[in-house]
């Protein structure tokens, strides 16, 4: 066995996702350093976050579609897609389709 395996934090594919505390009506599957955080998220059908967000983040849709508003700017994000919102830009992340959308959030831990 490896000495650093028991260092290794980890989300199995069978632990059942939970409210976010960061993203009301959200739910995660959440790991987190001192240095780093990673969320897989699903965010519902109908979902529109509850507070406008500054801080940056990297994104990968991995199933379904949002969307994403700066300002008075909206763009659509599709299953693939990948982007990176640097600190500072103000974003609201909405899902306004038939389906939910499962999202793979990285940032600052």
């Amino acid at each position: 066995m490896s000495k650093y395996i028991d260092k290794i934090i980890s989300s199995r594919q069978n632990q059942a996702p939970s409210p976010d505390s960061l993203s009301s009506s959200a739910f995660s599957n959440w790991l987190e350093t001192s240095k780093q955080r990673l969320r897989v998220l699903t965010y519902p059908s109908g979902y529109e976050a509850d507070h406008t967000c500054y801080d940056g983040h990297a994104f990968y849709i991995a199933s379904g579609q949002i969307e994403i508003k700066h300002d008075e700017e909206v763009s659509k994000w599709s299953q693939g897609d990948a982007f990176i919102i640097p600190d500072g830009i103000p974003h609201l992340l909405i899902n306004p389709f038939n389906e939910d959308a499962k999202v793979i959030v990285v940032d600052h831990g």
